[in-house]
């Protein structure tokens, strides 16, 4: 039995031993005490600038790869009418400048596809009007352009090429859903052709990927989910003349850090339709004007 006594002595001994604890800890480095490293701030607009970033390039120097699949409806007589997809993949070199922007040299591979079998377009019936019609589009031409300190895109004039009047709304982060941050990434392009024709373009893309990752300043690119959509005027190869109505894109898509990740239907149409990219995409990316 322990004695009252006893008792007391333990708890005496317990207090010395604590207090000798506590002594310890508090002679232990300062090191022990590390802070939290600090995270990006949604609410800070230098922050948040480096998040769009983050989530649509990378925030340092190197490659980005990315895709986007989805169809292209017309608006038109109040109503939404298939008329073909995309299967796009793109390969960009980022490369950082002091003033804190950077030049992109974006090499974009665009297949039209027929929405239900996904077998490259060369002609298509047009469901509006009926006609067959020969489908549009250049081929994969690298494009040099300069992207600002703010993100607007400044992109060139290039003789013979469409000239394009670009205004990129700032993104905003938000938090999509538990442990899942985005960016709503919006922007207007008045579009004027070598024959002075005049279209319209509006994208409004949204770009996700896991909190942990995008907000913390040591990771400099991110895996990111995408859901785009944009609407255009009628391409002239549609042959519309003047109905009313837009062109809209229903994608979905992402950002991976590797060419292989790129889907695989995509990388089989590049290996028949333009096998050198295919055997060395990178080098397509130095042709770039």
């Amino acid at each position: 039995m322990i004695e009252q006594n006893d008792a007391a002595k333990l708890d005496r001994r317990t207090a010395l031993g604590l207090g000798a604890t506590a002594l310890a800890a508090a002679s232990l480095p300062a090191a022990a005490a590390t802070p939290k490293k600090r995270l990006l701030d949604p609410a800070n607009a230098a922050d948040a600038s480096l998040i769009y970033r983050k989530l649509r390039y990378r925030t340092d120097d190197g490659l980005v790869f990315s895709w986007i699949k989805g169809p292209y409806m017309a608006a038109t007589g109040g109503d939404l009418i298939p008329v073909y997809a995309i299967n796009l993949g793109s390969i960009q070199r980022i490369t950082h400048k002091a003033d804190g922007s950077f030049e992109l040299i974006d090499l974009e591979i665009s297949f039209r596809v027929d929405i239900d079998t996904g077998h490259r377009l060369t002609d298509l019936r047009n469901p509006i009007t009926g006609e067959t019609v020969k489908v549009g589009g250049r081929g994969p031409i690298p494009t040099r352009v300069r992207v600002s300190a703010t993100n607007e895109i400044d992109i060139p004039d290039i003789p013979g090429a469409p000239r394009f009047e670009h205004v990129h709304t700032p993104a905003v982060p938000f938090t999509l859903r538990t442990g899942e941050i985005a960016v709503r990434d919006r922007s207007h392009a008045r579009v004027t052709a070598p024959d002075g024709s005049v279209s319209y373009l509006n994208e409004v893309s949204t770009l996700s990927a896991p909190s942990a990752l995008v907000l913390d300043p040591a990771v400099t690119n991110v895996d990111t989910r995408v859901q785009s959509n944009d609407v255009r005027s009628w391409p002239e190869w549609l042959r519309m003349g003047d109905r009313p109505g837009t062109l809209n894109l229903f994608g979905n898509g992402g950002k991976v850090k590797r060419f292989e990740d790129l889907p695989a239907d995509w990388h089989a149409m590049l290996e028949t339709y333009y096998p050198q990219i295919a055997k060395d995409p990178i080098a397509a990316l130095d042709k770039a004007g």
